[in-house]
């Protein structure tokens, strides 16, 4: 792992994927089992979820048995999930045991003798090279423990995808057999790989067993991130505009904010001063992200060198600084590398099934913002300065930054309709998907604001006779709201094509309710800001 899980004291939010969790431990117990996958980008969370989950659980009537599924020979994995089977199922026991192979067989020989001879087993199948038979065995472990025992396992496999490099023939076929009749082992899996993941469950798994629960780990939502913030800076005074940026320009990452809140603050003590102010964080990007020692530099670089495959990199590089750029429909790359739309497709897929890109309609996104600004703004722009030697890269750089934050400055001075409306004249006929469903957003001739009694703002966007009328509100919608809605509708005497209510700072549910009774459609602040994404512009942050 590049970053060490958080766990304990020091672990922040989640609260719901813990509490799904603690749920599926204790139906388990009950004799109920729901394997559960977790998916999301890298670096949002899910080890440290996983294992301050096993650190605060009360594991009675259970043995966990956590393995991390790397790129490794098979016996390494083998051994690793042998004697995590073992210390945890005799320490459970009540038995003194130590980490060291020898000695937990010989511990285990003695009291779950049945699980120790299929564990010898294993290792024996190695020996000879079988290590589909091996891979069988290790699997079928837990229900051996648990004819001995009496105690069930909960097995976790963190970045579970990586099993197709251990190896084995068909691991997650061979991996369906054993579970689907393994009735009293509950497995916790996880990837970064999110569309590999889901494919692999819904491909693969689905005929077999059916039964795993799909969790998107997301970063902080912008309330979250918000008080995330405000933890990290406890003593230190920072503007509400530096929070939105932060929030804005790390997507919520937990490990970005974190990052980023820490050089920040050892910045202003240097000083000495506990203002965070523009400098502070803009001397903390350029030391993480542009400095080549930067430990977020030297992350993006690691995982560039790691995920991409050194046969297609310098393609696959070309296609993701053209989607950094904006150029993130197949034609537009095409067309800007000068090459066949067949051989981008082809690039865009393994992108896609390696977790980098994310795809919306005809829209391409890299998933992960921070190295979206990395492409465009330090490996891109690093290749193209002419001069070098003693040039001062970081003073130009430093320039980047600070022109950045204050363009976003300037997208703050501007009020969420009005961001709004720029989106809506950008709309070209291009297809996406809004809450599962497919959409075209119109090429409007005419988009217009209009202030409401309420304080909020409706957009009316104008094509071919037919218009949108968008309302927006910076604060949290009510079913009153919805009611107020729908007459500014009617008194706008426009033929109404479609009805979009924005909420920036959410919905309660009886207006949610009572907007799809009415057939309006609801664009939550992720919504909107994906949007924003996709045509350029930065994402909108109210708090």
């Amino acid at each position: 792992m590049f970053s060490e899980p958080v766990i304990g004291e020091r672990f922040f939010g989640r609260e719901e994927v813990l509490e799904l969790l603690n749920k599926r431990v204790l139906a388990l117990k009950d004799g109920y089992r729901q394997n559960v996958a977790l998916t999301g980008q890298s670096l949002s969370g899910k080890s440290s979820i996983i294992l301050h989950f096993l650190h605060t659980v009360n594991s009675e009537g259970f043995i966990p048995v956590y393995v991390e599924v790397v790129k490794e020979p098979f016996r390494a994995f083998s051994n690793k999930f042998i004697a995590t089977v073992l210390y945890n199922s005799l320490k459970k026991l009540g038995k003194d045991v130590e980490v060291d192979m020898a000695r937990l067989l010989e511990v285990a020989q003695k009291s779950i003798p049945k699980t120790c001879q299929m564990a010898r087993q294993v290792n024996i199948s190695i020996d000879r090279g079988d290590l589909d038979e091996a891979y069988m065995g290790l699997l079928g472990l837990t229900s051996a423990l648990k004819d001995e025992s009496g105690l069930s396992c909960v097995v976790i496999l963190d970045e579970f995808d990586n099993l197709e490099h251990l190896g084995i023939k068909n691991p997650f076929l061979s991996f369906g057999k054993v579970i689907m009749v393994q009735k009293d082992t509950m497995y916790i899996v996880s990837s970064s790989r999110n569309e590999a993941i889901k494919k692999i469950i819904s491909e693969k798994l689905s005929l077999l067993f059916g039964n795993f629960e799909v969790v998107k780990v997301a970063n902080f939502d912008i309330a979250t991130s918000a008080r995330f913030i405000d933890m990290k800076f406890a003593g230190f005074e920072i503007s509400l505009f530096l929070k939105k940026f932060l929030i804005m320009f790390t997507d919520g990452n937990p490990f970005y904010l974190s990052r980023i809140a820490s050089r920040a603050k050892e910045i202003a003590l240097e000083r000495p001063s506990t203002l965070i102010d523009e400098g502070s964080i803009a001397v903390a990007i350029l030391d993480l992200v542009y400095h080549a020692n930067g430990v977020i530099h030297q992350y993006l670089l690691n995982f560039m060198l790691t995920v991409l495959d050194a046969r297609n990199r310098e393609n696959d590089l070309s296609i993701l600084t053209a989607i950094a750029h904006g150029r993130n429909t197949q034609s537009e790359i095409a067309r800007g590398l000068k090459t066949k739309q067949g051989d981008v497709s082809k690039s865009l897929a393994r992108l896609l099934d390696l977790g980098i890109l994310t795809k919306n309609g005809v829209f391409y996104e890299i998933e992960d913002v921070i190295f979206s600004f990395w492409l465009r703004s330090v490996y891109q722009r690093r290749k193209e300065l002419l001069v070098d030697g003693t040039f001062d890269r970081m003073g130009l750089f430093r320039k980047d930054v600070m022109a950045y934050i204050d363009a976003y400055s300037r997208d703050c001075s501007k009020s969420a309709a009005q961001r709004m409306s720029e989106l809506f004249n950008l709309f070209a006929n291009e297809l996406v998907s809004i809450d599962s469903k497919h959409m075209r957003l119109p090429h409007f001739t005419k988009v217009d604001i209009k202030a409401q009694q309420d304080s909020s703002s409706m957009i009316t966007a104008s094509f071919r006779g037919n218009s949108w009328i968008a309302q927006v509100y910076e604060r949290p919608v009510s079913e009153n709201d919805i009611i107020n809605y729908i007459k500014n509708v009617k008194a706008s005497g426009c033929k109404v094509s479609n009805k979009v209510l924005i909420a920036m700072a959410g919905i309660d549910e009886n207006a949610k309710l009572l907007a799809k009774e009415l057939k309006i459609s609801i664009w939550d602040d992720s919504v909107a800001d994906s949007l924003l994404g996709f045509y350029g512009m930065r994402r909108m942050v109210v708090l």
